[in-house]
């Protein structure tokens, strides 16, 4: 009796942990799936599925493998575990192929945070010779965003000493995505008598990168690949304002296994705007080229996720002077894993390998073009191994691109 409680008690658990490893798997599929009319899509979307009940007036089945949209529109379809159980609807999205150029400059960065990160608190010495934390009283934290001092919108960090008054202050927070309202008395500081609140506070970054892709018609730009944190606190920038400018390569830190490379760029001396920041999100950084930005590129379609393939590719960077190409493997394809980690790569050409080592820090951005598509980007480098890497397909970067348009 005994051990049939055990056995009962283990049924249970195994049944418990894949009823969340099923729910699990289904939330991570997607609910909406884009098709290119007239292109060949493959019906396996990755290990144990594939899109069933697809309607027949609107695909046309060339093989058993894959299925050709002859009509634009969006239609309902399902997707298939292991080719048997039918567990998800989806909605399939068939648009006209796009065509992108292609770019692998290097650009310079800088964008101006949406309100003052503060990086840590601290304290004042104050005319009374005490010394006192305004902002640990207030029950101000590392993280916290602050958004507003006494009912203005601080738009960099010298507005501080600007909105401050003697007395009581009133300042708003975002913290964990929620807004806090705090009250805060400033100390006036020895030796320079200036109103301080104690908090080491930033209000931008910059940096280089490389632009992934333009349209030549709407002048709507893609770069990265992934976010741009803040290196102290983790947290996301959030556009206030940004520009990119153009920028060449000053030196190159070889990468070595635990120690990534880097790519030293200018561009403050090079002079000219190329474009604005409008978006700083998981999928990379989004917004417009200058007219006169003259930024390089070749067209090439836009590959969709079912049309990339475990083989070889090759990416578009920027390591010394003007745009090259670098040999590179596709390893693994993870269609619905992280948008900025769908994809393993690894650099092949010896070339790069000796010039950077692999994959280094301001690479991330570089498309990857596969049979003529243009199918990703590269967004990450693996510490112990800095020849393998992560890409992001192109199709999870396009969504955000069109709400900027």
């Amino acid at each position: 009796m005994k051990y049939t409680k055990k056995i009962f008690k283990c049924l249970l658990s195994a049944v418990g942990a894949f009823f969340l490893l099923y729910t699990e798997v289904i939330s991570s599929f997607p609910s909406e799936i884009l098709m290119y009319l007239g292109v060949a899509h493959q019906k396996n979307l990755g290990a144990w599925v594939s899109i069933d009940n697809i309607p027949k007036n609107i695909c046309v089945s060339t093989d058993a493998k894959t299925v050709t949209p002859l009509k634009e529109g969006e239609y309902d379809a399902s997707l298939k575990l292991g080719n048997i159980i039918p567990y998800k609807k989806v909605r399939l999205h068939i648009t006209q192929p796009v065509s992108l150029c292609a770019s692998g400059s290097l650009v310079g960065l800088r964008i101006y945070n949406d309100g003052l990160i503060v990086l840590k608190t601290d304290t004042i010495k104050c005319s009374d010779g005490t010394e006192i934390s305004p902002s640990q009283q207030a029950g101000i934290e590392a993280g916290d965003v602050i958004t507003e001092i006494n009912g203005t919108h601080p738009s960099e960090s010298g507005d501080v000493e600007k909105l401050l008054t003697i007395g009581r202050n009133s300042l708003k927070l975002l913290r964990n995505n929620k807004e806090y309202t705090v009250v805060l008395y400033p100390a006036e500081e020895a030796g320079s008598g200036k109103l301080k609140i104690g908090t080491w506070i930033r209000d931008s970054t910059a940096g280089v990168g490389t632009m992934t892709y333009y349209n030549p018609q709407s002048l709507e730009y893609g770069a990265l690949g992934h976010a741009i944190n803040d290196s102290d606190t983790g947290l996301m920038f959030s556009v206030q304002k940004g520009a990119i400018e153009k920028s060449k390569v000053v030196s190159v830190k070889k990468g070595t296994a635990g120690e990534p490379g880097e790519i030293c760029g200018s561009f403050s001396s090079i002079g000219g705007i190329a474009g604005t920041v409008e978006t700083n999100c998981e999928t990379g950084i989004f917004g417009y080229l200058a007219p006169d930005s003259q930024m390089e590129g070749v067209s090439y379609p836009v590959g969709l996720i079912g049309q990339v393939k475990v083989g070889d590719a090759y990416i578009l960077s920027t390591v010394d002077e003007g745009v090259k190409k670098y040999n590179i493997r596709i390893i693994r394809t993870m269609p619905f894993s992280t948008a900025a980690k769908g994809l393993m790569i690894k650099i092949t050409d010896e070339a790069l390998i000796e010039k950077t080592g692999g994959i280094v820090q301001g690479m991330s951005g570089s498309p990857i073009i596969q049979d003529g598509r243009l199918i990703g980007a590269v967004t990450h480098v693996l510490i112990s191994n800095p020849t393998v890497g992560y890409g992001i397909y192109i199709e999870n970067m396009l969504p955000e691109a069109e709400k900027v348009g």
